[in-house]
């Protein structure tokens, strides 16, 4: 050794290069000391995206920086470390979206994050969120880091991810316009609680400006109506604004006391809906607290009814005006409970009693009951059940006009049409008889129009 020292260096020489090797050997603990001191500062100030490579006290940066103010202030931490010589870079800078967008998608078990996210961080958190809210979906990744994220970033991809989650398919978007969503909801709840969070739980500084869902249809399409002292009371589904508005005037000319409208309007109804339900609702008129169940296209009527005869009418007319395709439940409306029975004088108060208002009305001229004199008919139907023991007379009588064997004739006639609507009811023949007097028992003047219209009627004697 000492022979090539000498060969390499002049006489003293040696000491020299000995001192400068033990320097380099020395130098290594130096550097490595340098850079855990320039590593720690990076990452206490906020810049752990630095990586460092040391060149005996010459630091360079490398990895991506969020900004470009970002990458200044990492250069200037290192460079304030002490032994530090000179800081150089050869950091990336995360690039610029603009528009900055975010979106997901979903088709069944499959789902799609893409788009721009500002951070590493930010991408392992929307990807977690979206596997805990989907657990059962493939998550693929296309995110790419950006710069341009609007403050409200994370809040408002988090509210796009989990919306995403209550879609079967569909789509999700957050732009600088705002937020867009698109598809399929699992269902009616859920449609409704998508739909109430777009009004109310939007992340702040988040706009809606596209709401495509598609409301499910409800599986079964229904509509039910319920009636109690002279109101009604909808709810289910109708398809549209126009037929919701014909349903409730319908009902409102029928009940006095109003309608209660729980009806939600959506589309999907069965053919022919709307119709069913306009046909169904004048044949409650005969029930007692009536109402029916209209479920896709079958319908059950519900209430009550004097005997079953009316209830078995009631269903049959129905049938008769439902549109094509709906059918109607067999089931008969519940027979309500007979009357209190009383004495044969009250029995007739009961019978005349009904005709203080309305009358028994019949097509001019003939025997022919008038449709419009339905109700005044079954109220003494419910007259004639509370005297079921008692036999009661039917008696037709005309006014002057016209010939008297034709009015004799006529007031049989009618007074025989109601003895046969009483027993279609459900009154025993055996307890009725028709007669008729012409106008041979007038109660008032056949001088007046007055007159005339008193002396047309029905009278009934109980016995």
């Amino acid at each position: 050794m000492g022979r090539l020292l000498d060969w390499v260096v002049p006489t003293g020489g040696a000491a020299v290069l000995l001192t400068v090797a033990g320097w380099l050997v020395s130098f290594g603990p130096i550097a490595d000391d340098v850079s855990g001191r320039a590593a720690e500062r990076l990452k206490a100030e906020g810049h752990g995206w630095a990586k460092i490579a040391i060149d005996g006290r010459d630091v360079t940066l490398s990895g991506v920086a969020p900004d470009e103010a970002a990458l200044r202030l990492a250069m200037s931490s290192a460079d304030r470390v002490f032994g530090v010589r000179v800081v150089d870079s050869k950091a990336t800078v995360v690039p610029l979206a603009d528009p900055y967008l975010f979106s997901a998608s979903r088709d069944g078990d499959r789902v799609t994050l893409a788009g721009s996210v500002p951070s590493e961080e930010s991408r392992a958190a929307l990807v977690s969120w979206a596997k805990k809210a989907m657990p059962s979906a493939t998550i693929e990744d296309k995110l790419v880091v950006a710069r341009g994220a609007p403050s409200n970033f994370a809040a408002a991809a988090a509210f796009a991810v989990g919306q995403l989650a209550d879609l079967k398919k569909g789509a999700t978007e957050v732009a600088p316009a705002g937020y867009s969503i698109s598809g399929d909801p699992k269902d009616r709840a859920t449609y409704g609680r998508l739909e109430e969070a777009l009004k109310s739980a939007l992340p702040a500084g988040l706009k809606v400006v596209s709401d495509k869902l598609v409301a499910p249809v409800p599986s079964p399409y229904r509509f039910g109506l319920a009636t109690g002292g002279g109101k009604a009371t909808i709810d289910g589904y109708l398809p549209d604004a126009a037929t919701k508005s014909k349903v409730i005037e319908a009902l409102r000319a029928r009940f006095a006391g109003g309608v209660t409208d729980k009806v939600e309007v959506v589309p999907g109804a069965p053919s022919g809906f709307g119709d069913a339900i306009l046909k169904v609702v004048p044949g409650l008129a005969r029930l007692t607290d009536g109402g029916f169940e209209l479920s896709g296209t079958s319908v059950a009527i519900k209430g009550g009814v004097l005997t079953e005869a009316i209830g078995r009418q009631i269903l049959d007319k129905l049938k008769g005006l439902l549109p094509g395709g709906f059918t109607l439940s067999a089931a008969t409306p519940t027979v309500l409970p007979p009357p209190v029975q009383v004495d044969s004088a009250t029995c007739q108060s009961l019978l005349a009693k009904v005709q203080t208002g309305d009358k028994i009305l019949f097509e001019t001229g003939k025997a022919k009951l008038d449709e419009r004199s339905i109700a005044v008919l079954d109220a003494l139907v419910g007259g004639s059940l509370a005297c079921m023991s008692a036999h009661i007379t039917v008696e037709g009588h005309t006014d002057s006009d016209g010939d008297s064997t034709a009015n004799q004739t006529l007031s049989e006639a009618r007074a025989a049409a109601v003895v046969d609507y009483l027993v279609a009811a459900g009154i025993k023949p055996e307890r009725l008889t028709a007669v008729g007097f012409g106008a041979t028992r007038p109660v008032a003047s056949n001088d007046t129009a007055e007159g005339k219209q008193m002396n047309r009627r029905i009278d009934f004697q109980v016995e």
